[in-house]
């Protein structure tokens, strides 16, 4: 009687122990599903470009002769150019919400295939018509080229060839950035270039004279910021305005394809560890750089992909960054 007793006890407990490992599976299944989900509606999210109230703040820097000026693209209110609904892009007297228009600069619009178009923005492109041309496209992928203005090429005289695609943070959210071949810049979606807003169709003279988007503003709040600038509107007489230059840290060539050079030279002394962690934010090496300006980079010590870096030191804040892995 006892062993009857035990045997049924015995297979009561494995029922139950089947049962809870049913519920543990199925409940892992279901949070799977449910973190899958959000992650494709993540990557499916697209920010559009604004249609009121932004505000690009930029510089302009010349050597000879020596010039800095910032300056402010807003864009408010509609117009119908050749039977066609556009936004009107103005340059602003003031930084101040409700926007202080003044030159008109051309206008914009964007369709439903994720491009944004441009007319008459001859402030920004002498010369220009009443013919649109794409400022930006947003709809390609990796390897597309981007034809952009009035002959497909971008402002280096290049076609715009994707490279890869990133995100960036802003407000809780992750956007796309899109990067080139012999690029330096990116864009950034709903935003623009990080040169320019009309840097896709602006060509760069010869002479240093360089453009760069300090910060993009929307409804009077700070979206992106330019993390050489400490401010959106700064006030600027030189320079010196970069004070964070001194913490640029260069990869040549990159992507690494072969063995490549990391430049810790402009980089202050209290730095001296480099870590670089996978994508998944396991470490990958852990290497001391103190004393040290230049690190190389072997990518048979990878696999291919992006890996974060973090160059970190006592009471200072750590600089970030990403190398990305090639192989043949």
């Amino acid at each position: 009687m006892r062993t009857h007793y035990f045997f049924k006890f015995r297979d009561l407990i494995k029922t139950n122990c089947a049962i809870r490992l049913r519920i543990t599976f199925i409940v892992s299944c279901c949070l799977i599903f449910v973190l899958l989900g959000t992650l494709v509606l993540r990557a499916q999210e697209y920010y559009a470009f604004p249609d009121s109230n932004a505000i690009w703040s930029e510089v302009f820097t010349r050597l000879q002769p020596f010039e800095v000026n910032t300056y402010q693209y807003g864009i408010s209110g509609d117009t119908l150019i050749n039977s066609t609904w556009y936004k009107k892009i103005y340059l602003l007297n003031d930084t101040t919400y409700p926007l202080n228009t003044g030159e008109f600069c051309g206008a914009l619009r964007e369709d439903s295939d994720r491009r944004i178009f441009v007319i008459e923005c001859s402030c920004a492109y002498p010369g220009a018509g009443d013919e649109e041309v794409i400022l930006y496209d947003f709809s390609k992928t990796v390897g597309d080229t981007v034809f952009v203005g009035n002959e497909g090429i971008g402002p280096l005289a290049i076609y715009l060839i994707i490279e890869y695609i990133d995100s960036i943070l802003i407000k809780n959210n992750y956007r796309k950035t899109f990067h080139f071949f012999n690029y330096p810049d990116f864009w950034i979606e709903g935003i623009g270039s990080t040169r320019s807003l009309f840097s896709p169709i602006m060509f760069q003279p010869t002479g240093y004279q360089n453009w760069e988007l300090i910060c993009f503003n929307q409804d009077n709040e700070v979206m992106y910021l330019n993390p050489d600038f400490n401010s959106c509107f700064p006030l600027l007489t030189g320079i010196e305005k970069k004070e964070s230059k001194s913490k640029r840290v260069n990869i040549y060539p990159h992507p690494v394809s072969g063995v490549s050079v990391m430049d810790l030279s402009d980089i202050e002394s209290p730095y001296d560890c480099l870590e670089i962690y996978s994508s998944m934010g396991q470490i990958i090496d852990r290497i001391c750089i103190k004393g040290k300006d230049y690190i190389s980079i072997n990518n048979s010590d990878f696999k291919e992909g992006m890996f974060l870096y973090i160059i970190s030191g006592e009471n200072i804040n750590p600089i970030c960054g990403k190398i990305i892995i090639q192989k043949n």
